[in-house]
């Protein structure tokens, strides 16, 4: 019996089990409508080679996650990815693409605070405004190859210029940038009060100066990760009248900071799109040290790090939700180095006319939205394809915010909201068109009992 069942297995274990699902063969992969761009450029987001094999089951879905990479370049307007069968098993990939228009001359005009509702409040002054031209190239040489001189007078005087590769190796994974800016300022915040910003306006004097140069390399190993690692030079200065206000600003009375800065920042980028995302999910990772020499004139370490989810719940309802924590170290710190919630767009919605300054924060919002209208309206007598076609989305949502800022100095700044939880909610109305850009209606209020309507434009979070 034992030999009986030793050959038995024996002869069975070499016995191929059925298969449940058969494969495709690629036989080749065409694409059309990339004018500019280099086919290296396409070929590096695909994860498929002529070739290889897919199964049948998973081959919709893995066009569908290619069309989302090639989206998310920013190069293409559209991409569509389809199979044509050309025998049993073996299939050729079409991939169309609408290329962006790459060379842009934007006009700028836009405020300096920090959100519109700030802007009103303090009176929705055109001295409050910053104007000039963002001139961009989003693909030199058709290598996805980023150039930009960004002019700005008016509140502030801004001279930018960047310049960004994304593959300098055979094995595009390795990309590298540099940056120059020049930023002038007549008019300043120099400190925060209850909770609120303080300027001072000197039209005879430049307040502050700002000068930085930077220079990076960004890593890509896979499809959905980036690891930037960049190394700035800071020169800031400050007129006397600043320091006279707050001699924090600096910290101990100076008029001048000078600094190296070194950070490291990862991204872990698995959204269906980037401005308006309603699938997948995110992870950022941030660590920065400022004042990396014994002379420098700042010694600070900032480490923040932060999870998205979008979520279908239904065919048109969608779930969104954005946790986001910081801690810095030392506890005093320069008022101009210090952060915390009320500042690029890390904040409790329903407190946009707040900051509330700390080096350390927590920071949660959740929205539930449901897609109205998603459609395209054509415009027959524009015969550039790149603008005759407008992208319409409406997005009715509502949403809920917590917030936590430890702040040591509280006392200092008399802050109310610092050491002690805040919650902001309310609904609102997103439109979502031309070239990514979204922007927000909103109700919100706090658990102050404050209330207001606020309008935005910019990227979901």
């Amino acid at each position: 019996m034992l030999l009986l069942t030793f050959l038995c297995s024996f002869l069975f274990q070499n016995i191929p089990s059925p298969t449940t699902d058969s494969s495709f063969v690629i036989n080749q992969i065409n694409i059309l409508g990339n004018q500019k761009t280099k086919e290296s450029i396409i070929l590096r987001e695909l994860d498929f080679v002529a070739g290889d094999s897919i199964k049948k089951s998973d081959i919709d879905k893995r066009l569908d996650l290619t069309r989302r990479k090639l989206i998310n370049t920013n190069l293409f307007i559209s991409a569509e990815l389809k199979y044509t069968q050309v025998s049993n098993n073996q299939i050729n990939i079409n991939i169309k693409l609408m290329e962006q228009w790459y060379i842009l001359g934007y006009p700028i005009f836009q405020i300096v605070d920090r959100n519109y509702a700030e802007w009103w409040q303090r009176g929705a002054s055109l001295s409050r405004t910053t104007y000039g031209i963002d001139l961009t190239h989003g693909n030199f040489r058709g290598k996805a190859e980023k150039i930009n001189l960004r002019l700005e007078t008016g509140f502030t005087q801004r001279i930018e210029v960047a310049y960004r590769i994304p593959y300098i190796d055979k094995a595009q994974k390795t990309g590298a940038g540099f940056s120059f800016t020049y930023i002038a300022n007549k008019n300043l915040a120099f400190k925060s009060l209850n909770d609120t910003l303080y300027y001072f306006k000197n039209f005879e004097e430049i307040l502050r100066k700002r000068f930085s140069t930077a220079v990076y390399l960004r890593k890509r190993y896979g499809f959905y990760d980036t690891h930037t690692l960049e190394l700035r030079y800071n020169n800031n200065v400050i007129a006397d009248t600043i320091k006279k206000l707050n001699p924090d600003y600096f910290l101990d009375s100076r008029t001048t900071q000078k600094y190296l800065q070194l950070s490291y920042y990862f991204n872990y980028d698995f959204r269906d799109n980037v401005a308006y995302p309603l699938r997948g999910n995110r992870y950022e990772l941030l660590i920065n040290k400022s004042g990396l020499l014994p002379n420098d004139d700042i010694n600070q370490l900032e480490i923040s790090g932060a999870y998205s989810l979008y979520k279908p719940i239904s065919k048109r309802l969608f779930y969104g939700l954005y946790l986001k924590g910081k801690v810095s170290f030392p506890e005093r710190q320069p008022f101009f180095n210090t952060r915390g919630l009320g500042y690029f767009g890390d904040l409790v919605r329903g407190y946009e006319l707040y900051v509330v300054d700390g080096n350390s924060y927590f920071l949660a919002r959740n929205n539930l939205k449901f897609q109205l209208v998603n459609s395209k309206i054509q415009l027959k007598f524009l015969k550039i394809k790149q603008f005759n076609t407008i992208p319409i989305g409406i997005y009715p949502n509502i949403f809920m915010d917590y917030g936590y800022v430890q702040n040591s100095y509280a006392n200092v700044n008399k802050s109310k909201l610092a050491n002690k939880s805040i919650y902001g909610g309310g609904f609102g109305l997103d439109f979502v068109t031309y070239y990514n850009m979204v922007v927000h209606l909103s109700y919100v209020l706090n658990d102050r009992k404050e209330r207001n309507f606020v309008f935005g434009i910019g990227r979901e979070f």
